[in-house]
């Protein structure tokens, strides 16, 4: 039986022989996996994508809002409440359910400190991704992505990063060849 990382979830300040740990189960997941509703998942290995279906026009298109690579955390509510999490690649994740987590929030304090800190992290970069795009030029925001997060360009396929900024795939090879 595989066990966790724990030293790549060392962020969490949650020790080593704390019995949160034996309540996740390992999922081992492929290509193009998505992952169950109500569940809170730690990624060990590969890559996750989040993204909204928009129907606003005749073709359904996918819009690329996050992406979690090892060592991150997502949680997936109720069906139809969020995005879809689907893997880019195969990999290893941990998961508990929303359940489980909301009752060790209640029983112990120091999970508390986990919740805050995973819900500040996800608000400061929800709040910077709101500012990159809307006072970026698409353009602006691949050269910050090369600058800042280069393992984005490095590990997601360019149609999906290209969604992520907000253009087609053409508009973005457009801007790569523009920039090399």
């Amino acid at each position: 039986m595989a066990s966790i990382n724990k030293k790549l979830f060392s962020h969490l300040n949650v020790e080593d022989d704390d019995p949160v740990w034996e309540k996740f189960a390992d999922v081992e997941f492929a290509k193009k996996n998505i992952f169950s509703d109500n569940k809170a998942y730690l990624v060990e290995d590969g890559l996750v994508r989040k993204y909204y279906i928009n129907s606003t026009s005749d073709i359904n298109t996918e819009v690329c809002a996050e992406f979690y690579f090892p060592g991150d955390i997502f949680t997936v509510g109720n069906k139809g409440s969020e995005g879809i999490y689907e893997s880019i690649n195969s990999g290893l994740a941990w998961e508990i359910t929303l359940d489980e987590v909301k009752e060790m929030f209640a029983v112990s304090p120091e999970c508390r400190f986990v919740q805050n800190y995973y819900l500040s992290r996800k608000l400061k970069a929800a709040m910077k991704r709101e500012m990159l795009l809307l006072k970026n030029t698409p353009q602006d925001l691949y050269e910050y992505l090369l600058a800042n997060k280069p393992h984005y360009i490095q590990n997601i396929p360019l149609k999906y990063l290209a969604s992520y900024i907000g253009i087609t795939p053409i508009s973005l090879s457009r801007i790569r060849k523009r920039i090399t």
